[in-house]
């Protein structure tokens, strides 16, 4: 598509692009990344190709990005596309295509979200390298011993309960990146994601601030970019759900339940780290980061999911911790956990309801 004519409009779409003349595309990484030279290497883009071409980012109905835009509007798109583009430093600004004038305009943070194509628009002469795609390729049986379960110790130790529950057991030391990565690729995360917080000399993907505790249900989707923390403030997050809905269901803390039901519904929960004191907790950028995985897993187009090796190098072995489950098997590793759990949750509360029927009907015969 070319940049320089009128874009199409798409009937109640909303599309993000990006010049392609902006982007540099990444090189082909090395076998193994065993240095933050290598990493740093691996993660910076070539120059873009001379083109009037333009990329799209991310694309869906409306209806579905006002689920997650929610009370922020035009905000959450404007941040969402910092991070794709230029999370470090924010150089680009948002406008959106206004057919009634023939041309583009800013989007303030206050605007209503509205199916319409939207550019970030970088400025002449910056080329940025958009976030790679985490797709947590695998997962395999581990140990229980060694810096998997050090970290897990650590982060239950912090945390004491689920930051969305307030649970106690069972809890999940749950990665926010994924172990494969490796402590080089870490790195350069928290350094684009977390300019703000101190530089961690020889920070490790086994450190505690890449963990958060969470029970079991909520563990099954957030290891696959199907739950995601949104920032409020440093001592609060909102719950933000990515997995498809079974008709006549709906995603609650106790898993997917069948409509009506009295649990607590998942999707716009708060969230916050049990111990909002600690310098251990992770920093707001790297669950940004996470978050992010959870929109582009969703939204992210054809043309941003087939860039040249925009998916992040991992480890192709096992290795210590694979399961992202604290060092151990994991009973919630298989894909329909989550809606497995909160079928027999349902069932269970269907049980009991009928039982406690039975007993008030005995009461009143007696």
């Amino acid at each position: 598509m070319d940049s320089n004519s009128a874009p199409q409009h798409l009937v109640g779409q909303l599309e993000l692009r990006i010049s392609a003349n902006s982007v540099g595309l990444y090189p082909l990484p090395p076998t193994n990344i065993t240095s933050d030279l290598l990493a740093t290497q691996a993660m910076s883009p070539q120059p873009p190709p001379n083109t009037t071409d333009v990329i799209c980012l991310l694309s869906g109905p409306l209806d579905d990005f006002l689920k997650y835009s929610r009370q922020e509007k035009s905000k959450w798109l404007i941040d969402i596309a910092h991070d794709i583009c230029d999370p470090a430093f924010l150089r680009g600004s948002l406008l959106v295509w206004n057919g009634a004038v023939q041309r583009w305009r800013p989007v303030a943070h206050t605007d209503p979200l509205t199916a319409s194509i939207y550019l970030y628009d970088v400025p002449v002469g910056v080329i940025v390298g958009l976030s790679k795609m985490s797709t947590r390729t695998g997962k395999s049986v581990t140990t229980a011993t060694g810096h998997a379960s050090t970290m897990a110790d650590r982060v239950k130790r912090r945390d004491g309960v689920c930051w969305v529950t307030g649970s106690t057991y069972p809890l999940k030391n749950s990665h926010i990146c994924p172990k494969r990565m490796g402590d080089h690729l870490a790195r350069t995360i928290f350094r684009d994601f977390s300019s703000a917080s101190p530089p961690i000399p020889n920070l490790s993907i086994y450190d505690e601030r890449f963990g958060i505790s969470l029970s079991n249900n909520l563990d099954a989707y957030f290891d696959i970019y199907e739950l995601g923390l949104r920032f409020v403030s440093v001592t609060q997050y909102e719950c933000h759900v990515f997995r498809a809905e079974t008709p006549g269901w709906v995603h609650t803390i106790f898993g997917e339940l069948m409509l009506p039901t009295t649990m607590p519904i998942m999707h716009g929960r708060t969230a916050s780290p049990p111990q909002p004191q600690l310098a251990t907790n992770p920093p707001p950028g790297l669950i940004r980061w996470h978050y992010l995985q959870c929109v582009l897993k969703k939204f992210g187009h054809a043309d941003y999911k087939t860039l040249p090796n925009i998916d992040f190098w991992e480890l192709p072995l096992r290795m210590e911790g694979d399961s992202d489950d604290d060092g151990t098997d994991s009973d919630a590793d298989w894909p329909s956990a989550a809606l497995d759990r909160g079928r027999a949750v349902q069932a269970s509360i269907e049980d009991n309801e009928h039982r406690h029927r039975v007993i008030t009907d005995w009461i009143g015969t007696v």
